[in-house]
Order: structure tokens, then C-alpha cells, then sequence
């Protein structure tokens, strides 16, 4: 193989995985958020947290955008997408509520937390086996992952009521949940979708 054809193959593969390696940028930020909260090594443990969901969504709307727009959707990007997703916005979000008095100490809010990620994974699996190229189908993960990072941030930097952490906890996490299981339909804005 010549050196401008080898060129060429290095420059298409990154063209065809850039997508997938912003997934997994978003997966790894779902990870180090884990981390975060299994070790609570760093005092700003929930910030940084909450941080790196944010910083995932973004990653996630630029990746199936970058994907559309240079060509490159594939199934195998759509399932990594989704198990990505299931990570940092399904279960990251949860681990850091845990982490925060009196969430982790109340049993029956643990029981309505779990909830929230099986949902999520509900959510997941209906759109991998769908085409739903207009619209959305429920509230996506990713939606919802952001809104419990920002709830998480809210919670943690103000003195609230103890009774009211707890069951605005329930409230928000059972709202979400119900949402990405639903089926009322969200439209989709498409940016410059290459055939």
C-alpha cells in the first residue's frame, strides 16, 4: 500500500469512527462519574459528577449529529450509543443521588430509584428496534439524565428541608421514568441529513 493510500485508509477510518469515539468519550464520563461516587476522594465529588453528565449530553447530540451529517450511521453505532447512554444517564445520575443525604438513607426512595434506569433501559431498547428518524419516542435518556444532574447540583449547593429533598426526589424520579416509558412522540430537529 502506498503512503498517500495508507493516508487515505488512517483519514476515512477517523471519518467513519469519529461519531463512535464521541460515544465513548460520553461513556467514559459516565464511568468517571461512578468513580466519583464509589471513591468520594474529591470534596466536590457531586459537581464534578453532575459536570461530567452534562458534558455527555453534549457529546451524545454531537455524535448521532456528526453521524448524519458526514454519512457514517451505522447499527453498530447505534447499539454502542444506547449502552453508552444507559451508563451516564441512567445509572450515573442515580449513583450520585444516592450519595446525597437523606436520599441514600431512605429505603423506600431506593426502591422508587431503581425504577429510573430500568425505564431508561425500556426507553433504550424500544428505539434500537424502531426507526424513528421524525421523532422521539418518550422522553429520551439523555433528557433526563441532564435534568437529574442538574436537580442533583441544585439539591447539593442549597439547604433545603430534608422531607422535601426526599419526596421531590420520588416525585422527579418517578416523573422521568413515566416520561421515557411513555409513548407521546417529540419531534426530532434534523441538521443537514446526508443521504
Amino acid at each position: 500500500m502506498s503512503h498517500g493510500n495508507r493516508r487515505e485508509s488512517i483519514t476515512g477510518w477517523f471519518r467513519k469512527n469519529i461519531p463512535n469515539l464521541l460515544t465513548l468519550l460520553n461513556l467514559l464520563s459516565g464511568l468517571s462519574v461512578l468513580y466519583l461516587c464509589i471513591g468520594k476522594g474529591e470534596p466536590d465529588y457531586h459537581v464534578f459528577s453532575c459536570l461530567f453528565i452534562l458534558m455527555a449530553a453534549v457529546l451524545d447530540a454531537l455524535d448521532g449529529t456528526l453521524a448524519r451529517v458526514l454519512g457514517v450511521q451505522s447499527d453498530f453505532g447505534k447499539q454502542l450509543d444506547s449502552l453508552a447512554d444507559l451508563i451516564t444517564f441512567g445509572v450515573a445520575p442515580i449513583a450520585v443521588l444516592v450519595t446525597i443525604e437523606p436520599i441514600g438513607a431512605t429505603t423506600a426512595l431506593l426502591c422508587v430509584l431503581v425504577l429510573y434506569p430500568v425505564a431508561g433501559a425500556f426507553r433504550l431498547a424500544r428505539f434500537n428496534l424502531g426507526d424513528y428518524t421524525t421523532h422521539f419516542v418518550g422522553l429520551p435518556i439523555t433528557a433526563a439524565g441532564a435534568i437529574q444532574a442538574c436537580f442533583a447540583l441544585l439539591i447539593t449547593h442549597y439547604t433545603f428541608p430534608l422531607p422535601w429533598v426526599a419526596g421531590s426526589t420520588a416525585l422527579l424520579t418517578l416523573l422521568l421514568s413515566l416520561l421515557m416509558a411513555s409513548t407521546f412522540k417529540i419531534s426530532k430537529y434534523k441538521v443537514n441529513r446526508k443521504k
